[in-house]
């Protein structure tokens, strides 16, 4: 039994989508072999979450695409997106292929809450590890495809520092609350934030070099997903892993990394106004160990994929919240 074998034979038969929701499998497998080298420990979650979850079923007839800019956003079309992607690889290598795709469509990579990003970074890495997971990452360019939402990119730089700061502010700004407190769904308000000039000129950007921007974001993200236990926050933190992971496929990764920004912030706000201290920090005692085994315990595939990135990132940046908000969701 392979690594690539177990992905492969769930991702053949299952499209990226579960109704309204997101087929999270390939993502869950992954992260659960990089952090226990265990291929039963794989297996044993794969029958699991096959048994509990109606993902959707590929298609095995579907209409012939001879472009991608005709498969962007219809999810409809995953499997003629699929069999276009498969020939491009083919013929041109998945390095170019990946490279074309995220800087052709770079505003969306926050579709599906992050997931585009985060389960294409998964498989790049998986493709390190195995050739045949190749497969997969085919698989994730065509969901990164079909799955398209755009986003959009603020202007204004502020100082690392000033981030919480900014963010109070923008989250009391009552120009925008009509829109977020709405019975809009969450792709509907961003969708009008995005559309405001006003908005765009609100927000913000960080200044300074990739590691500043990295550490007041994860800043951002740990006070929030502290105070809220949001769903929505744990992915602004596994899309920001994933995005360093994807990092050498862009060409201006400042770029990249000002878009992610802008659509991070615009998610939680979302949320509305929300509690950005640190007063309910506590320090964790357990070592990454302890933790990374409890996470692997858990049946939850988003308290999988968060132990692993909160765990990645950790072994980048060393900063210590990013434990207890892994424990945090451990817990919960």
């Amino acid at each position: 039994m392979k690594l690539s074998e177990l992905i492969n034979d769930y991702g053949k038969r299952h499209a990226p989508y579960m109704k309204g929701l997101i087929n999270h499998l390939p993502m869950g497998q992954l992260a659960l072999y990089q952090m226990t080298n265990d291929l039963q420990v794989v297996k044993s979650y794969s029958e699991y979450f096959q048994n509990s979850f109606n993902v959707n079923a590929v298609k095995a007839k579907y209409p012939r695409i001879d472009s991608i800019e005709a498969c962007l956003g219809k999810r409809e079309l995953y499997e003629s997106c699929l069999a276009l992607i498969d020939g491009e690889v083919e013929a041109r290598g998945m390095n170019e292929v990946t490279h074309e795709i995220l800087n052709t469509y770079p505003l969306g990579m926050s579709s599906g809450l992050f997931h585009v990003i985060i389960r294409l970074a998964y498989a790049i890495e998986g493709v390190q590890l195995e050739d045949a997971l190749l497969e997969e990452a085919k698989r994730a360019l065509a969901y990164y495809v079909t799955a398209y939402r755009g986003g959009s990119q603020f202007n204004r730089k502020v100082q690392s520092s000033h981030v919480i700061e900014e963010m109070n502010r923008l989250m009391s700004d009552s120009r925008f609350n009509p829109v977020i407190s709405s019975s809009y769904s969450m792709g509907q308000i961003m969708k009008t934030l995005y559309r405001d000039p006003e908005y765009l000129e609100s927000g913000f950007l960080i200044e300074g070099n990739e590691e500043d921007k990295v550490r007041a974001l994860l800043g951002l993200f740990i006070s929030a997903f502290n105070n809220t236990s949001s769903i929505v926050v744990l992915h602004c933190i596994t899309g920001l892993h994933s995005l360093l992971v994807l990092k050498d496929y862009f060409n201006d990764f400042e770029e990249a990394l000002n878009i992610f920004t802008t659509c991070s912030i615009t998610h939680q706000l979302t949320l509305g106004a929300i509690d950005l201290s640190n007063q309910n920090v506590q320090p964790v005692a357990l070592s990454w160990n302890d933790i990374i085994k409890k996470g692997t315990e858990s049946l939850d595939v988003h308290t999988i994929k968060f132990t692993y990135s909160c765990h990645e990132l950790y072994k980048r940046y060393a900063i210590e919240g990013l434990k207890g908000a892994a424990l945090s969701q451990i817990r919960k």
